[in-house]
């Protein structure tokens, strides 16, 4: 298959690499990191936004910046990872957010990137396996994510939950399916409870004995327009009796994908004259997959005969959509245009193919355009515009052999000199000869650049009747037909290199000027008025951190504002200045960035200022002076700026760089402070005591902070969690008996810290008698030891020959086993 005409694709210039799949799973209580990685191949800086919009209003509070920006220079690569913090009391469910990728501000004729409907599915905790009392259930039929159950749109899949009642007493059991679409049709059944006398009610839950099993019917149905993936919904059983349990467990559902794509082909301006031809492709995708189609057009006439241009080769077409495509049909070689008859006929196709193979119902579209005859007045125009022809030839052959015109010759035109100075107030100067002067209308002279770019404005001496005009007069000398003249000043005089050209235009109408050049000239700058940087600081060298304060305070030092670290600076000779570099270091000279701001002469000769600049400076033939020139460097750290002046000659190859440095600008971080610490609710008390009786489970108590810093401020709370956000709660259990101490702190990246202590101290109030108590170890002591005196008589007895087993009872007789102690 042949592509004809059609226009080569612009490439974008910011490749995206993404560490996500587009469906990504995460359990509660973690971390889930998406990376995105920017890498700049076009031919220019860029400032890129790389920013997330959350279809679920929880992703932005779990998530801690949903925009991220890079400046990026040509070939340079960047990453932004974006952190979601899943809590521990997230419940399962798909989370659906978009990411989009802008580079827009800088690429004008690129869209911004979007990455549509990405995924993020919230598995159930790890199950935690409580005693055999606890109720259990399972699913039939099974599913996996290996082997997941097939459903249809449109058609109900069944699900029997069997739940089995272990503990001892009665329990109601209810069922919750979370998780899928809000198209996704769920029916529950309970079983029928029978009251008596043959009377049967409808439920809302399951009631069981114990040691009974029971069962409830699911019932899913998807919508007949449900999208091809895995569906993961999350089934969870609820007791009445233990409401803090979670029975979780998970369901696999796969929507295997249909493709039925219809493209129809319909023509918008099928009769054409002057216009192009216009086809719209329509391509409708009735499926439940997303569509990848590649579009060409096929000349079925001669090739040159005309051009087909498509609006887009490559299309995507989401399920249930309709894209539209334009095509239009130019017809070429103007004169093979019918001027009788019917028309012509111009027959095409459309070719569209599935780089993925999937079924088209239709892979080949085929049409044609009629090109309409010409009006009959363009063939009388025709007819004129011969006989017009046949008589300016008869004219020209007439001009040519019978009265040939007297045209001047320009015999020797070159430069007086091939080296001039600046620094002298030097012009460059010419010399011409010139033959049959008497014929010559106009001189023009002319500096060009080696590029070919008038920088000389043309010099214009008009001949009249043979007189020399009066600015040539010093210069010239008219002999018979001959003008020769000598050292004859141009309009150059700034520092560049040249190349002139005299035109000699002959009298006459439709006379062509006769042209010659020179030799190369060089005007050298003046070393002196080169461009020098005079003055270049910040507006402060130190700033504080944008961030919260305490009611009452106020930073010390200026905070940074959104723009960033202010530059000032002075900068003499500007009409020698072709651009500026500015770059930013970090304190052990690492470069973050350069931005460059390119500087050009107006029309009217003054400098033109960049538009980064406009508002910020002012410029005059002396100096330009900027003033809080904004950087975007607002982050915690110390910085060193440079600014380099590019002057708009060649430098020299010794020559140093026109070059200024800053002092070390400092950002510093915002000290924490801790604006509410409550327990229970409840403003902070130096110690708490908790009376814990005996059985009863440990106590929790519940904890609320409010942190105030800077970006660089973390917390936390010990001796557990440990790192915690700036501000949060969370509920802590307690020994049953002992003290905690809890503990506070919030800490910087200069080292400042601040911290907030409580002990907490549990204790029995009901101990038991202490008289009771004593009494009560004396008597077990007394057990203890004469349990000892017994042992000891055995060994002697046993060492002098053995007693007898007589002897043996008549000694249990004298000394029962509830005999009182005996203490040594």
């Amino acid at each position: 298959m042949t592509r004809l005409n059609s226009a080569p694709r612009q490439q974008y210039p910011l490749s995206v690499i993404l560490t996500s799949s587009g469906v990504d799973a995460a359990t509660p209580d973690s971390l889930f990191e998406l990376g995105v990685t920017v890498h700049n191949i076009g031919d220019r800086s860029a400032i890129v936004y790389v920013f997330i919009e959350e279809r679920s209003p929880v992703l932005r509070q779990w998530c801690r910046s949903m925009q991220e920006r890079l400046a990026l220079a040509p070939a340079q690569s960047g990453e932004v990872t974006f952190q979601i913090e899943v809590p521990p009391t997230a419940l399962p469910e798909i989370l659906e957010y978009d990411l989009i990728v802008d580079g827009s501000d800088s690429y004008h004729d690129f869209p911004p990137r979007r990455y549509d409907h990405h995924q993020l599915q919230i598995l159930p905790a790890a199950r935690v396996f409580g005693n055999t009392e606890d109720p259990t259930f399972y699913l039939e039929p099974t599913s996996s994510s290996r082997q997941p159950l097939i459903i249809q749109p449109g058609v109900s899949q069944p699900l029997q939950v069997w739940v089995d009642n272990r503990a001892e007493r009665v329990d109601r059991f209810r069922l919750q399916c979370t998780g899928l679409p809000d198209d996704w049709q769920v029916a529950i059944t309970y079983p029928r409870d029978n009251q008596g006398f043959g009377l049967i009610v409808e439920t809302d839950s399951l009631g069981l004995n114990p040691a009974e099993q029971g069962q409830i019917l699911v019932a899913i149905t998807p919508p007949l327009n449900a999208l091809a993936g895995i569906y993961i919904p999350t089934l969870r059983l609820i007791s009445d009796n233990q409401a803090d349990m979670n029975l979780l467990d998970l369901v696999y559902f796969q929507v295997n994908p249909t493709y039925q794509l219809q493209p129809l082909l319909q023509p918008l301006r099928g009769q054409v004259r002057t216009q192009p031809a216009l086809f719209e492709i329509q391509l409708e995708n009735l499926g439940n997959a997303p569509r990848d189609l590649r579009l060409a057009v096929e000349n079925l006439e001669d090739k040159t005969s005309c051009t087909y241009k498509l609006d887009a080769e490559q299309v995507a077409i989401a399920p249930q959509n309709t894209v539209r495509i334009l095509i239009t049909g130019t017809p070429q070689k103007w004169w093979q245009r019918p001027f009788f008859g019917g028309g012509r006929f111009f027959n095409f196709r459309v070719v569209v193919e599935d780089p993925e193979n999937h079924p088209l119902a239709v892979n080949t579209l085929a049409s044609n355009f009629l090109w309409l005859p010409r009006p009959w007045w363009q063939l009388l125009l025709l007819l004129l515009s011969v006989l017009g022809v046949l008589g300016a030839l008869l004219w020209l052959l007439w001009w040519l052999f019978f009265k040939p015109p007297v045209l001047p010759q320009l015999l020797s035109f070159e430069a007086e000199d091939s080296q001039y100075s600046e620094a002298n107030g030097d012009f460059a100067r010419v010399n011409w000869n010139i033959d049959n002067v008497h014929r010559v209308a106009s001189l023009s002279l002319t500096g060009f650049s080696p590029e070919g770019e008038i920088i000389s404005s043309p010099l214009v001496f008009t001949l009249e009747q043979g007189n020399l005009p009066q600015a040539l007069t010093p210069f010239c000398t008219l002999q018979s037909r001959q003008l020769t003249c000598t050292n004859v000043r141009t309009n150059a005089s700034k520092p560049g290199t040249y190349t002139f050209e005299l035109a000699v235009t002959p009298r006459g109408r439709r006379q062509q000027p006769i042209t010659q050049q020179s030799s190369t000239v060089t005007i050298a700058a003046n070393p002196l008025l080169q461009p020098e940087i005079i003055d270049f600081l910040p507006s402060q060298l130190l700033y504080q951190e944008a961030g919260d304060f305490l009611p009452g305070e106020a930073a010390d030092v200026p905070p940074i504002s959104p723009e960033g670290v202010g530059l000032n600076w002075v900068v003499t000779n500007p009409n020698r200045l072709a651009a500026l570099k500015l770059a930013a270091r970090t304190e052990d000279e690492k470069l973050l960035g350069e931005v460059w701001f390119e500087l050009e002469p107006s029309s009217d000769g003054e400098l033109q200022l960049p538009a980064d600049l406009e508002g910020f400076c002012e410029v005059d033939t002396q100096a330009l002076t900027c003033q809080d020139v904004p950087t975007e460097i607002f982050q915690v750290g110390t910085y060193q700026f440079e600014l380099t002046a590019v002057a708009d000659t060649e430098p020299a190859p010794d020559a140093e760089p026109i070059l200024a440095k800053t002092e070390l600008v400092t950002i510093q971080p915002v000290a924490p402070a801790i604006a509410q610490f409550l327990i229970n609710g409840e403003p902070l008390q130096p110690k708490y005591l908790i009376p814990v009786g005996r059985g009863q489970l440990p106590p929790f108590i519940t904890l609320e902070w409010e942190i105030l810093g800077g970006s660089t401020t973390v917390a936390e709370l010990l001796p557990v969690p440990g790192p915690v956000p700036l501000v949060g709660a969370t509920v802590l259990p307690l020994n049953p008996v002992g003290s905690t101490l809890i503990t506070l702190q919030a800490t910087n990246t200069a080292g400042e810290t601040v911290t907030r202590s409580v002990q907490v101290e549990t204790f029995d109030p009901n101990p038991e008698d202490p008289a009771a108590a004593a009494a009560a170890a004396a008597a077990a002591a007394a057990a203890a030891a004469a349990g000892q005196d017994a042992a000891v008589r055995d060994e002697s007895e046993g060492a002098d020959g053995g007693a007898t087993g007589q002897d043996t009872a008549d000694r249990d007789r004298i000394a029962p086993s509830d005999a009182p102690p005996r203490f040594d």
